[in-house]
């Protein structure tokens, strides 16, 4: 931005330097602003831009959710205090760990509370599943205000999702993690990790276990969740506000997912 130019009165994020943070009468304007200095890294600034526009502006985020599809592309959505912050489709192990490791430090760095973690974890490939949550929990062991959930991936990545030019674009793994991220599973911890995924190859578990049912997923069905999946990548819906549509679509006995 010109700071020549008058400042609009309307709520708005500016981007400036650190520098030029003094010639804005910040006084006169609902605008936020996030100045960037040369000593800072410019990845974690980017994150903030991000993350300001995405889930609006605050001084620290109280939760991230991290739904994952395991594969040999695995595809991981990431959602702060709610809303859809960023995806990625992760080619390897390392590099899911990563991703999910950066997220978690940088939104947890000089925040004075513990943010609230939350994973889910599609179960289609048992042992890969399986790994990663125990990778998860030997990296945060002893954490509090963590929660891990296996997810049922019945058609997950069958469920299509129509991507218009100005949407947002992901890849097919990626939007089968955005669908597992809309479901309800079966929380896991080190207590009984070993006993649920036995319990699991047993097939001792049913649909019914994971608080999910089988969709014939209509003409009608797809248009609603690809309505509801454009919302959430476009901010426009919360992950919490879409689960609620479509737990209100159970109850009336319409399963969309």
């Amino acid at each position: 931005m010109n700071n020549t130019n008058k400042i609009p009165s309307i709520p708005c994020i500016i981007l400036t330097t650190s520098e030029e943070m003094d010639i804005y009468n910040k006084k006169v304007t609902e605008a936020k602003f996030l100045p960037y200095s040369k000593t800072d890294n410019f990845k974690e600034y980017l994150l903030k831009v991000i993350s300001a526009y995405r889930s609006g502006y605050k001084e620290f985020y109280s939760e991230l959710l991290f739904s994952i599809d395991p594969g040999e592309k695995s595809g991981l959505m990431v959602f702060l205090d709610g809303y859809y912050l960023v995806s990625h489709c992760c080619y390897t192990k390392k590099d899911l760990l990563y991703k999910i490791s950066r997220y978690v430090y940088y939104f947890q760095k000089n925040n004075p509370e513990l943010i609230k973690l939350t994973f889910k974890f599609g179960r289609g490939i048992l042992k890969m599943a399986q790994e990663l949550v125990q990778d998860i929990i030997n990296m945060y062991i002893n954490r509090d205000n963590m929660h891990i959930f296996l997810i049922d991936e019945f058609k997950s990545s069958k469920i299509k999702i129509n991507n218009r030019r100005k949407e947002k674009k992901i890849s097919k793994d990626e939007a089968s993690a955005l669908i597992l991220a809309l479901r309800n599973g079966i929380e896991v911890d080190q207590n009984n990790l070993e006993n649920i995924f036995n319990k699991i190859r047993s097939s001792k578990f049913k649909k019914k276990d994971f608080k999910f049912k089988k969709s014939e997923n209509s003409h009608e069905e797809a248009s609603v969740i690809n309505d509801i999946v454009k919302k959430i990548l476009n901010g426009k819906l919360s992950l919490y506000k879409s689960i609620e549509i479509i737990k209100q679509s159970k109850l009336n006995n319409n399963y969309i997912l």
